[in-house]
This record gives C-alpha cells, structure tokens and sequence, in this order.
C-alpha cells in the first residue's frame, strides 16, 4: 500500500430522531480496494452521501489526499477526484446511454457538444464493460441489469482517484458479476482506490484487500479480509450469530393435485419471452420459485402477470374469476399484486410517509391480515406500529419519510404494503436485491405469514440460494419455455442451476418431474 487516500475522523450524521452516524473512522490508501459492510441501516449510505458531496456530516472531518475537504455538493466532490457509483439510479430515461453517461460532463468544443466524439468516447466504455448495446439507444429501453452497467460507466468515464461502488452488483448476473470485478483489479493496479459497498460477501472476499465493518451507526471492526470468515463477518455485522431460515415445504410432490382449488391458474399463456403455451397452478398458502437465466422468459411473464405488458394468448383466473391485466391497476382489481425488481422507481412513493406508502393500496376498508383487523382511516398509525413490530421495520415513527429508509427497510415497507391489499396473488420480482443477510431472513419470515394466510405466492429471482431456502416448489424457464418442475428434496442449487443451462438430471428420480407441454 502507498499514501492514504482518503481519511475519515470520527465523522457524526444526525437526522430528526436518528443518529446515522456515531464517530465513524476509516481510511483507504492508494490502490487499495476496501469493503464497507453492514447491516441495512448501519451507516453505510450515509457515509457516501457525505463523501459524494450530497450531504454535509454534523461534526467530525474527512481529509483527502491530506487536505480537510467539506463539499457543498456533488461537483465539488468529482472535482477532487471521488466518483461514485450509486445504489439508487440517476439516469434519465428520455436520454441516450451517451447522453447519460456524460450528463453534465458534456465533451464539447466552442460551446458545441461533440457528438461523434461522446460516442466514440462511450463505445470504448461500453466494449470495456462487454455491453453489447448503442451510444444512441434510449435509457428508457434497457432493462434494470444494464442500467446499472451504464450507472458504473458513467463513474469510470471521469477522472478519479477514488471510486465508491454501492451494491454495484445488485442487477447483475454472474457473467457480468466477474466482468465488473475484473474490471475493479484492474483500477486497482492502476493505482486507484475503491470502496466497495456489497451484501454479497463472496464478492468482498474475492476484490477486497481489507474490510471495515458497520454497525448501527458505529465502525465496530476493521482488518484485512483474510483474518476473516464469512460466518465471522455476518456476526461482526449483526452482532450476534445469524437466525437462519428453512422454509417447511407444503409438499413433497405436485400440489396442484388434490382437493384444493388453486388460487391462480394460468392457462395456455403465451407472453413477451414466452414461445412455448404454458400451463401452471399456484395452490392456497403455496411459495412457488421461478427460475432461469436471463432472456429464459421468466422475466417477461411476471411482467404480463403484473399488468405491466400484455399477454399474447391464453387465461390467467385467480380464484376461479377470470384475471383482467390490461394494466397493473387492473391486475391488483382482480386480486394479483406485484412487487417489482426495482422498487426505487417502481415501488416507494418518496414524497410519502411509511405508513401512506403501506396503505395507498387499501385506503378507507377494514384490514384483516396477519392476525389482526384495523378500520381505517382512523387507525392508519396504529396498523402500522402493529405492523413495524411484526415485520421488524427500522424506523423512528409511522410518519417518517420512506425515502430516508435503508434499501432493506422500504423493501418490509412494500411487502407491508402488499398485506394491506389483500391480495390473492402475491408475485415478488427479486424481492431481497440489495438487502443484507438480517433482513432477508425478516422478509422471508413475512413471505411465509402472507402465505400461511391463504395467499398464494409467486418468487421469480436469480438467487438461486433464495429460492431453495424458500420455495416449495421450483419451475425452471429455458428459452422462453417451461423445462422442469422441482419439488423437494430436488430443489437443489446443483439441479436448478443444470435444468438452467440445459443440461440433464437422474431421469429414475420420481421426485423430479420434468414437465413437456404439447
């Protein structure tokens, strides 16, 4: 290692009614590659928002480079050589991917945008990221995984000593997950410094050189990655060794048999990614997995399911009753709700308070979910206190902003709001992107109560992990089609993961059932 970098003494955040940040310390030396972990709510977002120039910190000092540096925003902060890439996107829709990329960095001459100059300059950022799309496509036309990709060319496009990543690896997949490390050793011989922000610890083993661990506003540990395990690193996070959860399958074999109804039935569905008429049934109280790689239609048919985009053929009926899904009002009207991948621009409502954004969806009608009822709307506070006890929310008041919540919290706040609904259907996209290891075992402790109280549930994620600790049934997507149905005990990591890529499974197991539609 060569000289500091970066040094943070002892810095504080306080906010009406919460202490962000509690005298934390840290430092980085040139090259250096250093993970910052810790629970949803720990103080690692606060500490970005200080260094980015978004917020200005209550007391303590930040020297970089050897000089005390106080930014009143973000230009000051790029101006000194930090760039950041954010857990929230700030690109514009409307926007070309080059227009994005050099927003307020603009490569001119004479007061002249140089047009054919900024898009030379994207396509080498674009070739080094391996992202096979135009300088000129529309931001509004790029799915959630490369609008991340281009939220991180934009941070390598300008100059830089220091380079903040915060959870950059959330949308990705692993392909990409490898191409983006490879990338941050590269910065790193290069004499760059990095910060790297994850709640996947695998990556902070394989990039990071040391780790700063936060806890609760406090920098509890800080070290060299090697003197830690992964099992130490989730108890230094938590302060206490980690709750796990196993979920108790409903069945050992197809529970779409017997005297149940189900509650969603999906008939002949052909949709956007899909190619191949499907047939699949979610019982009462039932967690069912999709899975797939990317562009295996998974994707697209939670989309058409939500109301999002429409379907090409077939029916969808919840509880009997044909399902109308021409938009995704109309989809929640007839029983289904849908929490999407992206719940900053899909999800929150900032503007609002927690507890409006929990009862948007059922305002003036009785709530009777997880073992209470509450009249609104003079009760709406009251459900929610009742509702932040039973979901662990970590949050000051019912009337706190939901934009000042970690990523883990707003995530409970969502899932609330879909209990509030009283919805049949529950269809969860990603549902523990970004989230750190305690409040994943709080969502899917919420998961099981939503659907111990007769809702049916369907997970589509990439987290293979997620899905067989949760699932009680797994359907493989391959190229726009259905090629297997897992139950328990073949809901694997191994056997997801073969189905996905195509490859064949012990045919003699009567447990596992592939599926052939005619």
């Amino acid at each position: 290692m060569q000289n500091s970098i970066l040094e943070v003494d002892r810095i504080e955040q306080e906010y009406p009614g919460v202490h962000a940040l509690k005298g934390v310390s840290l430092n980085i030396c040139q090259g250096e590659i250093l993970g910052l972990v810790g629970e949803n709510g720990a103080g690692k977002s606060t500490l970005i928002r200080i260094l980015a120039g978004i917020e200005t910190c209550t007391h303590g000092q930040v020297l970089f480079k050897g000089n005390k540096v106080q930014f009143a925003d973000a230009s000051e902060s790029q101006k000194v050589g930090i760039s950041v890439v954010s857990q929230e996107f700030r690109l514009i829709p409307q926007l070309s991917v080059a227009d994005n990329i050099f927003l307020h960095q603009e490569i001119s001459r004479g007061g002249v945008i140089r047009k054919n100059e900024t898009y030379r300059r994207t396509q080498e950022l674009l070739d080094m990221l391996e992202l096979p799309i135009s300088p000129m496509q529309l931001v509004s036309t790029l799915t959630v995984a490369d609008q991340q990709m281009i939220e991180i060319a934009r941070a390598l496009s300008r100059e830089f000593d220091l380079l903040i990543m915060d959870e950059p690896t959330a949308a990705l997949n692993e392909p990409e997950i490898d191409r983006l490390l490879a990338i941050v050793h590269k910065l790193s011989k290069a004499g760059k410094s990095v910060i790297y922000v994850s709640h996947h610890l695998e990556e902070i083993f394989r990039v990071c050189d040391n780790v700063v661990v936060f806890r609760d506003g406090n920098s509890v540990w800080s070290g060299p990655t090697a003197d830690l395990t992964e099992p130490s690193l989730v108890e230094l996070m938590l302060g206490r060794k980690p709750e796990t959860f196993a979920a108790t399958a409903k069945a050992a074999n197809n529970t779409s048999e017997g005297c149940s109804k189900p509650v969603l039935q999906l008939s002949q569905i052909l949709a956007g990614g899909i190619r191949k008429p499907l047939n699949i049934n979610v019982m009462p109280g039932e967690v069912v997995g999709f899975a797939g790689l990317a562009g295996s239609g998974r994707v697209e048919l939670m989309k058409a399911l939500s109301g999002d985009t429409q379907l090409i053929y077939g029916k969808v009926f919840v509880n009997g009753r044909l399902a109308k899904l021409s938009s995704p009002h109309s989809a929640i009207v007839s029983g289904i709700f849908s929490l999407s991948e992206d719940r900053k621009q899909e999800g929150i409502l900032p503007h609002l308070d927690v507890t409006e954004n929990v009862m948007i969806s059922r305002r003036r009608k009785s709530l009777r979910r997880l073992g209470r009822v509450f009249t609104l709307p003079s009760a709406e506070y009251s459900y929610f206190d009742y509702l932040r006890q039973r979901m662990n929310i970590k949050v000051p008041s019912g009337k706190a902003l939901i934009g000042n919540l970690s990523g883990g919290n707003q995530q409970k706040v969502m899932l609330g709001r879909a209990a509030t609904s009283q919805c049949e259907v529950l269809l969860l996209n990603e549902p523990t992107r970004g989230v750190d290891v305690g409040a994943k075992v709080d969502i899917y402790k919420l998961i099981r109560l939503l659907a111990d109280d007769g809702t049916a549930v369907v997970v589509s994620s990439s987290d293979i992990p997620e899905l067989v600790s949760l699932v009680d049934r797994c359907i493989v997507f391959r190229s726009g089609e259905v090629v297997a149905e897992l139950f328990h005990p073949n809901i694997t990591e191994d056997s997801i993961v073969a189905v996905s890529l195509g490859q064949e499974l012990d045919e003699s197991n009567e447990d596992l059932k592939e599926v052939i539609h005619d």
